[in-house]
């Protein structure tokens, strides 16, 4: 799904299954063009060489605000698969945007690979809003699942941080044990684990699970991104390790009772 300064742009399907771009002029301004990019499937690729096209036409400088970079799991040559996420970025390098903002990539090599293109974090700006939300206190914590999301996050100013530590598999990838790394769980304290991407949410609960029985009272979950397949693991059942998941609408945009969805400002982003 795209959206140009606002407008969404509308899409149709030719008998053939080929797509069909309604015309958005009156979309387009003069200075600098905003174009969101939310992936749903790989007609959206088509639809934004499309778009890019067109805005071209007009000379004016256009900004890609990329919600969830696509095919950021493919994101290294594996025997027998593709190396798709740089095609990806190769393909958005080739539309030659003005400037290019990925929130949350979920691969540090999307930004070594994407041109003019930035990365921002907006979990560290939902931040302060939750724990106003939660009720936190200087007796609760800020949990990084594992060592990646502490590193994305190091450069944040968080009181009482916990890292837990994960043992994969090396050849399943499967998560065969996770224990608290640093920090201290102080007894009937609130946590907040903070990560990029949540899918079935296996990984949450169980650190979930190790912060409570370390003394935690109530364990919140703040992701970047998050997919459907959420409702098909444990994270929203009555007997959750987390009480809430807070979110963007960069993939789904289902609603739960245990699920807030997070303003995401664009437009300020972009004239950063």
């Amino acid at each position: 799904m795209l959206t140009l300064n606002g407008t969404k742009l509308l899409t149709e399907r030719f008998p053939n299954n080929e797509t069909k771009v309604k015309d958005f002029e009156n979309a387009i301004v003069d200075g600098q063009n905003i174009l969101e990019f939310k992936y749903v499937n790989d007609e959206d690729l088509v639809t934004l060489m499309f778009a890019k096209k067109r805005i071209d036409e007009f000379n004016v400088p256009c900004t890609l605000f990329i919600w969830y970079m696509p095919y950021s799991r493919m994101d290294r040559k594996i025997e027998g698969d593709l190396f798709t996420l740089q095609y990806v970025c190769n393909f958005i390098n080739w539309l030659n945007f003005a400037k290019v903002i990925v929130m949350e990539p979920h691969s540090d090599k999307t930004m070594k690979m994407l041109e003019r293109a930035t990365a921002i974090y907006p979990v560290k700006d939902w931040l302060a809003e939750i724990q106003k939300e939660v009720g936190f206190s200087e007796n609760d914590h800020v949990v990084f699942p594992d060592k990646g999301a502490a590193a994305r996050y190091a450069d944040s100013d968080y009181a009482n941080i916990c890292i837990l530590e994960k043992k994969r598999n090396p050849i399943t990838g499967n998560i065969e044990d996770m224990r608290l790394k640093e920090g201290t769980v102080n007894p009937g304290s609130k946590c907040i684990i903070i990560d990029d991407l949540c899918s079935k949410g296996g990984t949450f609960a169980w650190a979930g699970s190790i912060l409570k029985s370390l003394g935690a009272s109530e364990v919140y979950l703040v992701v970047s991104h998050c997919e459907e397949t959420i409702f098909n693991g444990k994270l929203l059942t009555e007997d959750s390790t987390i009480s809430k998941v807070y979110t963007s609408t960069s993939i789904m945009c289902k609603e739960h009772p245990n699920i807030k969805y997070m303003d995401v400002d664009v437009m300020g982003y972009a004239n950063q």
